[in-house]
Order: structure tokens, then C-alpha cells, then sequence
């Protein structure tokens, strides 16, 4: 129990910190937006395009952790949508917002920094795919239904509803940093010296800056409406998603046992940070700030649960 809290304690105090600060107001409310930007456009692209380009090929690219990772988050997606459906009634729009919240992990903010902390030899490989499932797959699957179940796909052809949604991901840099460090670890490129220490002292940033903008960026979050509805989404991410992983890696063929661990770990992580933004584009702001909330306060138990079975 100690060696678990041992590792789930120095991430939720340094979210604590991260809230604590901006609430008493000694860190500004307006940096917080700067801090989100610092971390996605420089601390994790330095880490990512660092770790993969140092990596031979065929260690960065795994195709049965992408098959399961990616599947069960399909699955949690479609799961989300139905069970909305069956059990609220609600519109394929609220559907697919909720079923986005069960099945995209924030594998950047939060699951990163724990990969780091609960394993001696982290599979950063695993980190470097789920971005690409999460912002290659999932991401625009989830907009593409939102757009046309609020009947923006009417008038409009499929090439014109993806078009823009292609260009999203093709603008993130996250994305751009797994290209750039996949062809250069095909190239065999060797980064100079002075490069690679930038690079390395940028990536070490990466996971406490994360954390502490996950934090800030609560600040001004209630648990406003439907507690049911919020708590339901929150406890499909944090035991639905995980559980689809489990249920894969037994149906799938075995591949790296690390990697299987990892897969299921990151799946326990609740809902990426900007599921409020992606929600207040198609008016459901509010909800998707409280299951935000409460998914992330829940985390604390379904990241100890994870790896107290796991480790």
C-alpha cells in the first residue's frame, strides 16, 4: 500500500499545488492558458521527438498494443454512445460527447508522468502511441460524429466535414514531434550534442509542468447539474476504458508484457484536458468541465486500484 501511495501521492500534491496556487491567486488565472501552451508546444514535443528518434523502429512502433489501445478505445467510444442512448435517451451529439470522456485519456498531462513513477525502465513507446491513437483516431472519429449529429454534415459532403478535422491533426504538435522522431529514428539521424541537451532539459519539464497546469486549469470547476449523469461518464472512463484493454489483451494474441501493463495503466487515467474545450464547441461546456472534475479527482482510486493489480 505504501509503495503505491508512494507513487500516486507525488502526482495528485503536485495537482493540489498546481490548484492551491492559482486559487489564492499567487499564479495568475491568466498564465494558466500559457502554461497548457508551454507544455504541448515545447516541454512534450522536446520529450517525444528526443525518446523516438533515439529508438530503433521496430521498438518505437508496436502493432498489437496500437491494435488493442486503439480497438478498446473505439470500444469505449461506441460503448459511451450506446449506453447515453439506452440509458438517458439522450441525442447522438450528448452520446458521442460522453462516449469522447470514456474512451481519450490524458495521457499527456497525467499518464506520462505516472509511466515515469511506476515503472524503473518506462515504455515511453507506450506514451508515443497513445497520442497517436488519441489524436489520430479517436479525437476525429468523436468530432466528425459531433459535427454531423448536429446536422453540420446536411449540406455538406463527408471530404467537407473530415477536411478540416484532417488538418487539426495534422497541425498538432505532438503529432508533428512522433513524425519527426519516427523518420529520424529511420534515418538513423544523430541529433548533435548541443541539440539533444536542449532537448533533454525541456523534456524534464514535461511531467511536473503537466501536472501542475492540470491543477491551475480546475480552478473555477464545480459539480454543476446531473450528479448521476457526471458521476456515470467519470466512472466509465476511469473503469470501462481500463477494463476494454483487459478484455483485448485476453481475446488478442500476447505481445510485450510491459506494454500490456502499460495499455491498461494508461486507460485508468480520467478524461484529457481539453474535453471542456472540445465540449463548449458543440454547447456542452459545462458538463464536460464537471465530469473533467470529477473524473480527475476519481483518478487518485483508479490509478491505485490499477496498480495495485498490476505491480
Amino acid at each position: 500500500m505504501l509503495s503505491i501511495l508512494s507513487t500516486t501521492a507525488p502526482i495528485f500534491i503536485i495537482i493540489a499545488l498546481g490548484f492551491i496556487a492559482v486559487r489564492t491567486r499567487l499564479f495568475p488565472a491568466e498564465a494558466v492558458a500559457g502554461l497548457g501552451r508551454f507544455v504541448i508546444y515545447f516541454a512534450l514535443p522536446a520529450l517525444i521527438f528526443s525518446t523516438v528518434s533515439q529508438m530503433a523502429f521496430s521498438e518505437v512502433i508496436d502493432r498489437h498494443y496500437l491494435l488493442v489501445y486503439g480497438l478498446g478505445s473505439m470500444l469505449a467510444f461506441v460503448a459511451g454512445i450506446g449506453l447515453s442512448k439506452a440509458l438517458k435517451g439522450d441525442s447522438l451529439s450528448q452520446g458521442a460527447i460522453k462516449g469522447m470522456g470514456m474512451s481519450m485519456s490524458n495521457s499527456a498531462f497525467v499518464g506520462l508522468p505516472v509511466l515515469l513513477l511506476a515503472f524503473d525502465d518506462p515504455p515511453t513507446n507506450a506514451f508515443a502511441m497513445n497520442l497517436m491513437i488519441e489524436n489520430m483516431v479517436v479525437l476525429p472519429v468523436a468530432l466528425i460524429v459531433m459535427e454531423f449529429s448536429q446536422g453540420r454534415g446536411n449540406s455538406e459532403s463527408l471530404g467537407a466535414i473530415i477536411r478540416p478535422v484532417a488538418g487539426r491533426v495534422v497541425r498538432n504538435p505532438l503529432v508533428i514531434a512522433i513524425v519527426a522522431g519516427v523518420l529520424a529514428s529511420l534515418a538513423n539521424v544523430e541529433v548533435p550534442q548541443v541539440l539533444q541537451d536542449s532537448l533533454d532539459m525541456l523534456g524534464r519539464t514535461s511531467a511536473t509542468v503537466a501536472l501542475f497546469f492540470v491543477g491551475a486549469s480546475l480552478v473555477g470547476t464545480s459539480l454543476r447539474g446531473n450528479i448521476g449523469e457526471i458521476g456515470g461518464v467519470a466512472l466509465g472512463k476511469l473503469t470501462l476504458h481500463p477494463l476494454m484493454m483487459v478484455l483485448l489483451i485476453w481475446l488478442l494474441p500476447d505481445f510485450d508484457p510491459q506494454l500490456q501493463t502499460a495499455a491498461i495503466l494508461l486507460a485508468a487515467m480520467p478524461m484529457a484536458s481539453v474535453y471542456p474545450i472540445i465540449g463548449s464547441l458543440y454547447g456542452y461546456r459545462r458538463l464536460t468541465s464537471s465530469i473533467l472534475l470529477a473524473g480527475t479527482v476519481l483518478s487518485f482510486f483508479s490509478i491505485s486500484i490499477a496498480l495495485a493489480v498490476l505491480f
